[in-house]
């Protein structure tokens, strides 16, 4: 949940008593991760703490959004809303080891804020929920701390992401970032290893109508053997003198690429693999550091170049590079970065296909129930389209505020 602190929770003197070091140092590590990067990252299955009774919580993200945007018929637009987010959290303390969560989250901006609950399987846009829709984007159960093996049921957030700083980024999993509402309906287990590396297990439902989670064209879920994803990832944030983070991801989604960009056309399987590191320099915790936050991805099946329409060939490669300065100031932080993506990737939910893209964020952060920051960023297409007049080329601009915290 972004920037919204965990709900009234008791860790008993038992649970603490069990826990090793390595669990220690992880929840240290990820406590002293906590610049924005930690609270855009938190998976559903993250809760580690029990909880006492019924915990209430809220957050709220609001912004004003500008782009220019150079379309490939040579004519060019601007674009600018005011826009928000709010989300509202209730999980119940069923017993030591269960709990049960629900979240309600609405969408509002200067083009349409009128009240609409919906209850959907899919998301009706490329990135989630319409303006003005209001829906249930959390409501799973939880057993956790089962001798070191936790499991989510239900329908859930998952998130992947390279720690960089500010706010996190991925090429393969990170629902609701922004302010988009989107989820993932399934199932996700972990199991917490003694060793620091804790493996990760996804199988998401899909709808005949599309995913519930950002999922980009060429893909689609209309086939029967389609309906279930899956997801493995491995994942170690304990220190060392090298790392803060190493992680491997896999995706599989069968049937679901159209390999000709029709329906008509093949159907094929599709992989993705993301090997993602976070290093920082010099290893100290005090004073001004350089965080360097680095994402490697690979599909070997894509559409057909003719499919893509463009005139060469179809790399599966993409890439995600973050720069940024920790420790400016002890309070409040500021931080700046910069990120740059090339590639063809359709399973990303922040990086479109063909496309590069870098982008400079700054955030100021009087505690960690308050945040403003502030991003530029230009997207520009790798290769040119077949019969248009140039690359697509956008340049935007927002200035978001969010808050949150607990209520009970």
């Amino acid at each position: 949940m972004a920037l919204t602190l965990p709900a009234t929770a008791q860790i008993t003197e038992e649970s603490a008593n069990d826990k090793t070091e390595t669990e220690i140092e992880e929840e240290e590590a990820i406590e002293a991760d906590t610049d924005g990067s930690l609270d855009d990252a938190a998976n559903s299955i993250d809760v580690r703490e029990e909880l006492d009774g019924v915990g209430l919580s809220l957050d709220v993200r609001v912004g004003y959004f500008e782009s220019e945007i150079d379309e490939r018929d040579a004519t060019s637009r601007t674009e600018d809303f005011f826009g928000g987010r709010w989300r509202f959290r209730t999980e119940v303390g069923l017993s030591p080891y269960l709990r049960t969560v629900g979240r309600i989250a609405g969408l509002c901006t200067s083009t349409d804020c009128s009240p609409n609950l919906v209850l959907e399987d899919s998301i009706p846009t490329s990135n989630g929920m319409t303006d003005g829709d209001i829906t249930i984007d959390e409501a799973y159960l939880h057993w956790f701390r089962l001798d070191r093996f936790d499991l989510a049921l239900g329908r859930i957030q998952t998130k992947f992401v390279a720690r960089g700083g500010v706010f996190a980024k991925s090429l393969d999993r990170n629902d609701s970032n922004n302010i988009n509402v989107n989820w993932t309906d399934g199932l996700h287990a972990t199991f917490r290893s003694k060793n620091g590396w804790d493996p990760n297990l996804i199988l998401q439902h899909n709808s005949s109508n599309g995913a519930s989670n950002v999922r980009r064209g060429p893909l689609d879920f209309d086939d029967p053997g389609a309906r279930v994803s899956y997801f493995f990832g491995i994942e170690s944030l304990k220190r060392t003198p090298l790392f803060l983070q190493r992680g491997l991801d896999i995706s599989y989604l069968p049937k679901s690429l159209l390999k000709d960009g029709s329906l008509s056309g093949r159907r094929e399987d599709y992989y993705g693999i993301v090997i993602r590191t976070a290093n920082r320099w010099p290893e100290r915790d005090e004073g001004i550091r350089l965080r360097i936050a680095t994402e490697l991805g690979y599909a070997p099946e894509t559409q057909t170049r003719t499919a893509a329409g463009l005139a060469g060939d179809v790399d599966g490669l993409a890439w995600n590079i973050v720069l940024s300065p920790d420790g400016l100031q002890t309070q409040p932080q500021h931080r700046g970065e910069l990120r740059t993506c090339r590639g063809w990737v359709v399973v990303s939910p922040q990086f479109r296909q063909n496309e590069s893209l870098a982008e400079i964020r700054y955030q100021w952060r009087k505690s960690r129930q308050l945040a403003i920051d502030f991003r530029i960023r230009q997207r520009r297409e790798l290769e040119q389209l077949a019969l248009s007049d140039r690359k697509h080329e956008e340049l935007d601009f927002f200035l978001r505020l969010t808050w949150g915290g607990t209520i009970k």
